[in-house]
């Protein structure tokens, strides 16, 4: 099938609320790919000639040729209070009567019916997932001695607490850091890969037990950052990190190193550099550090699914990622965003 090539069509795809409209082209999409109607059709669960229908409608005239031309409008699952209700139902745990840990495609089908009165199809159900908004997605770890009031009351007074450091340090620009360290060894992860659908793939966990520290820290408003690797960390290695990471900052510049209250940062023989101020943040609150993104975008893009032979290997490894990756300011902006920090800043 011949499609006309035009710009964001997977941006506009990701994007896109609409089931339908998502899946009309997602079908476009594969057929730029050199995907034959057949192929796409059992792809997306359509037919050979609905899917060349789409993508003629596209070439003739757009993106307005995949908007839905039913005449009449698609009954609602559900009504707009109804829908509010099941937004509160999935945002919270499951229930005991749930008698589940994550709510799946199956369980919000019961949900519906026993608790709403509507029978639907599975296919129906994870339409109105995605109409709603919803993503079936991994959380973030999140330490169950978390003070929520402590981190709101961090966010809410960090404003004052860069004005007082901003004040002791005229003529210069404030660069807000966040700091934090990884081990990356031998003891190796997961992550996902594409495969045949319905098979189970296999990939290389190593059990071996070398490793070392990653230490980084990035800007998210510049895109600047820095690291270090160690066999060890404690706080000399700490100290090592700081000096090489003052020597970074233009003379015009301070920094406000963000981290947590581990040990090693807290030790009375840490030594700060002038052009560093620290600001610690509460207890087990690594949501509020976006380097934990980071650390997840390195294992998940770069560190999984290898193995290491020795402690040289893990290093290379280490370094070629931080080069590949972090090196790349614009990336670091979107990796490392600390939409927090931009509306204190009023950037």
């Amino acid at each position: 099938m011949l499609v006309k090539d035009h710009l964001l069509l997977k941006q506009l795809q990701r994007n896109e609320n609409d089931v339908g409209r998502a899946k009309r082209l997602q079908i476009v999409i594969l057929a730029m790919q050199g995907w034959t109607a057949p192929a796409i059709g059992m792809a997306v669960g359509l037919s050979r000639r609905v899917c060349q229908q789409w993508v003629y409608r596209f070439n003739e005239h757009g993106l307005d040729g995949l908007k839905d031309r039913r005449g009449r409008a698609a009954r609602p699952v559900l009504s707009v209070e109804q829908e509010e209700q099941m937004r509160k139902r999935l945002d919270v745990e499951p229930t005991q009567k749930d008698r589940v840990c994550s709510l799946r495609g199956l369980d919000v089908q019961s949900i519906l019916e026993n608790e709403f009165g509507v029978r639907r199809s599975l296919s129906t159900v994870y339409d109105l997932l995605h109409t709603l908004g919803y993503s079936y997605l991994r959380p973030r770890p999140k330490h169950y001695k978390s003070d929520p009031k402590a981190q709101e009351a961090f966010k809410r007074e960090l404003p004052d607490r860069l004005g007082e450091i901003a004040a002791l340090h005229p003529g210069k620009k404030l660069r807000v850091y966040f700091q934090d360290e990884a081990r990356f060894g031998q003891q190796g992860t997961l992550t996902n890969v594409w495969a045949a659908t319905g098979s189970r793939p296999r990939a290389v966990r190593q059990t071996e037990y070398e490793y070392l520290w990653v230490l980084g820290a990035v800007c998210p408003q510049t895109g600047h950052a820095e690291g270090l690797l160690s066999p060890r960390l404690n706080t000399g290695v700490i100290n090592v990190f700081l000096h090489e990471f003052s020597a970074t900052l233009a003379s015009d510049e301070h920094a406000v190193m963000i981290w947590d209250g581990a040990g090693f940062h807290t030790s009375n023989t840490v030594e700060v550099p002038e052009n560093v101020t620290l600001v610690q943040l509460p207890p087990y609150s690594p949501e509020l550090n976006p380097m934990e993104n980071l650390w997840h975008y390195l294992k998940s893009h770069y560190w999984s699914n290898r193995f290491h032979e020795d402690y040289e290997a893990l290093e290379r490894t280490a370094i070629a990622a931080w080069r590949d990756a972090v090196l790349d300011k614009g990336l670091m902006k979107t990796v490392c965003s600390a939409p927090y920090v931009d509306e204190t800043r009023g950037s």
